[in-house]
């Protein structure tokens, strides 16, 4: 989604400046731009131009990425577990340790 917003901001710019460097009447053309729709009213209608596919896909990534985003801070947030060790003290320091010598 952001490269559609970044390709219509390049498209708009450069025609734009290609009107301008045309000659073209720069009070009459910023009367038009200024009645172009708002975002908000016009987002619909570009994210109605994006292909199904694409839109899932993207809606799967940006999801996918929060996602995985949200379960490593909580990781992280978490304090660790109580450990469930089994070992006693004197298992983890046995009397004998090769040969001796």
């Amino acid at each position: 989604m952001l490269f559609v917003l970044r390709v219509v901001l390049v498209v708009g710019a450069l025609s734009y400046l290609a009107l301008l460097r045309g000659g073209a009447d720069s009070v009459e053309e910023a009367r038009k731009l200024a009645t172009l729709p708002s975002p908000k009213t016009a987002a619909p209608a570009v994210t109605a131009l994006v292909p199904p596919e694409t839109r899932e896909r993207v809606v799967r990534d940006v999801l996918a990425k929060g996602l995985i985003a949200e379960l490593s801070r909580r990781a992280v947030a978490e304090e660790p577990a109580a450990s469930r060790d089994t070992l006693n003290e004197a298992d983890r320091s046995p009397a004998w340790r090769g040969v001796e010598r």
